[in-house]
């Protein structure tokens, strides 16, 4: 494959010269940044964008020593940051249903800290971090409950495809992560792969119980590394020879990012085919990189020294995605059926639906009715995307969805 031409990633103002550690986008528009000193001297910060990653407004959410390592924006106004309560050394879980205008504050003894925060539903929500701990909501952040881990490590990675099918990655500390565990019950947990000391892991994702990648660094070199067998076996999709460390790994759909840096040498990498295959992007990061999101046009990377990063890409000619998108998909999850009820985009006609590998599943035109029944009983686990276009393709909706 021929190299992609390099994206033009541009540099934003964040409001601050803290580093950072996570992002989330609430929607195209809105989105979160969290971070602070990693030694603690001072407290944590999150910037929040309005307008898709222009511009941003930083704020110190609590007034005490502190960091942010994780943030998962459920939409533009609720909004989940995890991280380290240095007064105390406790787990630090912050949550705001206003936008971030307020904050309610939550200490968790028994850990020094979080590092990272998923909610796979609105109210059932994880967090992982120091001392092998793994916590559990089930009332929107109300109530944490411990889980038993079945490690006592560090957890710096964590990925949920649904509320139960989870991974989480350890290592004896957050630069030595080279351990997956995985739930099949949003419970207990078991130990899948060990890399030993040859691999760290910089970050994970999985598309369901089968399909996930990760990305890292091997013998000083940034690595990829994509399993198809639920983590058991693990294929090298990186080619070439780079001189740095990935931090950072996020898909959208079949879209992917990874991102990493070691002194001058860094790069971001693409890849389009679910992690199957990666292409240098860019390279001319002004810091290191340690989180990055796509939601659907905008990509934003995140790291050192207050570092915001954003890469636009075009839609594809002659298509024009529409800015609302109400989910068209119930229920989600499903496990028998699933409906498609088009009343919100009358224009629409016809229907794909594709796997997470991008393999066309199910296709068709919309009933007169506006609502379409299809049996989803047989198909495999894991998450599914339906793409909904009016007859000459001018406009498009696309949906995620779940089949558990």
């Amino acid at each position: 494959m021929a190299h992609l031409g390099f994206g033009q990633w541009t540099s934003q103002n964040s409001g601050t010269n803290q580093d950072f550690w996570a992002i989330s986008m609430g929607n195209t528009e809105v989105g979160y940044a969290g971070g602070g000193p990693w030694q603690f001297t001072s407290t944590s910060v999150i910037s929040k964008t309005e307008d898709g990653g222009e511009t941003w407004t930083a704020q110190n959410p609590v007034g005490f020593a502190s960091c942010i390592f994780g943030v998962d924006a459920l939409n533009s106004d609720t909004v989940y940051a995890v991280g380290c309560n240095a007064s105390y050394y406790y787990g630090l879980i912050l949550r705001s249903f206003n936008g971030g205008e307020t904050w309610t504050t939550k200490n968790i003894t028994n850990t020094w800290g979080f590092y990272c925060v998923e909610f796979p539903t609105p109210s059932i929500g994880y967090t992982c971090g120091w001392n092998g701990r793994i916590y559990k909501t089930v009332n929107a952040g109300d109530n944490w409950t411990s889980l038993s881990s079945g490690s006592s490590q560090t957890f710096r990675r964590m990925c949920f495809v649904d509320e139960n099918l989870g991974f989480a990655a350890c290592g004896t500390d957050h630069a030595s992560t080279n351990k997956i565990y995985k739930t099949t019950n949003g419970n207990s947990w078991s130990l899948i792969k060990n890399f030993g000391s040859s691999f760290i892991i910089g970050g994970m994702y999985f598309f369901d119980e089968n399909t996930g990648v990760v990305v890292g660094t091997e013998s000083s070199k940034a690595a990829i590394k994509r399993t198809t067998d639920g983590g058991s076996s693990w294929e090298n999709v990186l080619d070439g020879n780079y001189s740095y460390v990935l931090e950072c790994l996020f898909f959208d759909e079949n879209i992917g990012w990874a991102a990493g840096k070691y002194g001058s040498n860094n790069g971001i990498f693409r890849s389009e085919d679910a992690g199957a295959t990666w292409e240098l992007h860019f390279s001319g990061l002004t810091g290191t990189p340690y989180a990055v999101v796509k939601h659907d046009t905008n990509s934003i990377i995140a790291g050192t020294s207050g570092m915001i990063m954003k890469y636009t890409e075009s839609p594809p000619t002659q298509v024009k995605p529409l800015k609302k998108k109400e989910s068209m998909i119930y229920p989600n999850p499903a496990s028998k059926s699933i409906n498609i009820d088009i009343n919100s985009f009358p224009d629409g006609k016809l229907y794909t639906i594709n796997n997470c590998n991008g393999n066309l599943i199910s296709s068709g035109e919309i009933s007169g009715s506006k609502k379409t029944n299809i049996n989803v009983e047989n198909w495999p686990k894991g998450l599914y995307v339906l793409l909904v276009s009016s007859i000459n393709n001018e406009n498009i909706i696309t949906n995620k969805f779940i089949i558990n």
